[in-house]
């Protein structure tokens, strides 16, 4: 079954340009941050946990505002750091 939607995002739009985002404020961007850029909870968790599992981006623990937060950053695989 395809989640074929005319007029909307699929999925894998979605997850492209939820990457793209994280790879272009790589360490600085936050969930919230994303689902305000979006707009779509739902659809930047999906994004989220299958760009975690395929191990393109990771996610970080620090210090927000007010509580702890997760940041998320692009890795880097060995065959880009060596070139």
């Amino acid at each position: 079954m395809t989640s074929i939607q005319l007029g909307k995002n699929s999925k894998y739009d979605c997850t492209e340009l939820v990457y793209s985002i994280v790879r272009n404020n790589s360490g600085k961007v936050t969930g919230k941050q994303l689902e305000r850029e979006i707009g779509s909870r739902y659809e930047v968790r999906y994004a989220i946990t299958r760009l975690t599992k395929e191990g393109r981006i990771k996610r970080i623990r620090g210090f927000g505002v007010d509580r702890v937060e997760f940041f998320y950053q692009v890795v880097v695989s060995d065959a880009h750091q060596q070139m």
